[in-house]
């Protein structure tokens, strides 16, 4: 997979350890994952420590912008769903509006 594309994980994503397994295979080490949900703030620029990001389509409205060619557009008009991205070191991600999304953090920082 193409670190630049959004993966479908709809039959995972209420399962946490499966979720801790797919971010773990697209990053291609072990992340920690966020306890809960969090909502994303208008042009939130996302922490250097996080490493993938499990986003609700059809969550708060919004976008993620910055990490696929194009942006991931959410909220209830986006239609149900969830993707999963991956955040390489030294690149960036930020948020248009109020993103719902879950948060994998690199263990070694």
């Amino acid at each position: 997979m193409s670190e630049d594309q959004a993966t479908p994980v709809d039959d995972i994503a209420l399962d946490d350890q499966k979720l801790e397994e797919k971010a773990s295979q697209l990053y291609g080490e072990d992340p920690v994952k966020d306890p809960t949900e969090t909502a994303g703030r208008d042009f939130e620029i996302v922490d250097d420590s996080v490493c993938a990001i499990l986003i609700r389509k059809d969550g708060g409205a919004g976008a993620v912008s910055g990490i696929t060619s194009r942006n991931i557009m959410t909220g209830p008009k986006q239609g149900a769903g969830f993707v999963m991205i991956v955040i390489r070191t030294g690149r960036t991600c930020m948020f248009l509006g109020n993103p719902s999304v879950r948060y994998f953090r690199r263990r070694n920082l």
